[in-house]
């Protein structure tokens, strides 16, 4: 009965962990020189992660605070700013189950391999 509590424990955390970290498709790594000019900018990164990649027409709104403030975003359209993969997915996850289309998002340290407005979906 012990192993079997443990292995349901284990299922369901591993469920959680993956579902945080699988990258999300379709929503395309656009440069944020290059995103659509028609999407929002929100920036999900944390304080004190700011100084780099600075763009003044975003909205800020840290991961931790997405829940209580993504009612703030005037566009239903967005092109996120995020830290890493972790942030980004769970940024993408929360905005479209709430009903905005993600456009596109950059990361602070980019690991794009093709930064052009031709991938924009």
């Amino acid at each position: 009965m012990l192993y079997l509590i443990a292995g349901i424990i284990l299922i369901v955390l591993t469920g959680s962990y993956l579902k945080r970290s699988i990258s999300i498709k379709n929503v395309p790594c656009v440069d944020i020189d290059h995103h659509d000019q028609s999407s929002q900018v929100v920036d999900v990164r944390d304080y004190n992660n700011l100084s780099t990649m600075k763009n003044f027409d975003s909205i800020v709104i840290p991961i931790a605070y997405l829940r209580r403030y993504f009612h703030e975003i005037p566009n239903k359209k967005v092109h996120l700013i995020a830290e890493s993969q972790l942030e980004k997915n769970m940024g993408v996850r929360f905005l479209q189950k709430n009903g905005f289309q993600v456009t596109g998002y950059s990361l602070t340290e980019c690991t794009c391999t093709n930064h052009s407005k031709d991938m924009l979906v």
